[in-house]
């Protein structure tokens, strides 16, 4: 969660970066079709570039935990959720009829009270 959070921040800041010198610069006059763009305009230009970079870097970042988690992250358990739905009581992936026989209905789909322990989401 720790990295999800770093990445919600760079993208963040990177997102600022790159479009607040933009909105400054149509503010202060500058033309947006041209060849070579006015000197006194360089830095919010150089500005919002590395807010791109900064853009880019945000969005690999969860790139690169996915990849990890991919290859050498834990299994998630059968119903990790704790949830009383049908489709929590299949395996995943689900067979080819989703269960070997008809399933029994014994409660509401969203009584939790026959739960014995629902995990901590937040943890």
């Amino acid at each position: 969660e720790g990295w999800a959070q770093f990445a919600a921040v760079v993208i963040f800041l990177g997102f600022n970066f790159t479009f607040f010198p933009q909105f400054l610069l149509g503010y202060l006059g500058m033309p947006r079709h041209y060849h070579e763009y006015v000197p006194e305009f360089q830095i919010l230009h150089i500005l919002s570039s590395a807010g791109a970079m900064l853009l880019g870097v945000g969005y690999l970042i969860p790139g690169v935990y996915l990849t990890y988690s991919f290859f050498y992250g834990k299994k998630a358990p059968a119903n990790p959720w704790g949830a009383t739905g049908l489709e929590w009581q299949t395996s995943s992936p689900p067979p080819t009829h989703n269960f070997e026989k008809t399933p029994v209905v014994t409660g509401e789909p969203y009584d939790y009270s026959r739960v014995e322990s629902v995990p901590n989401v937040a943890s």
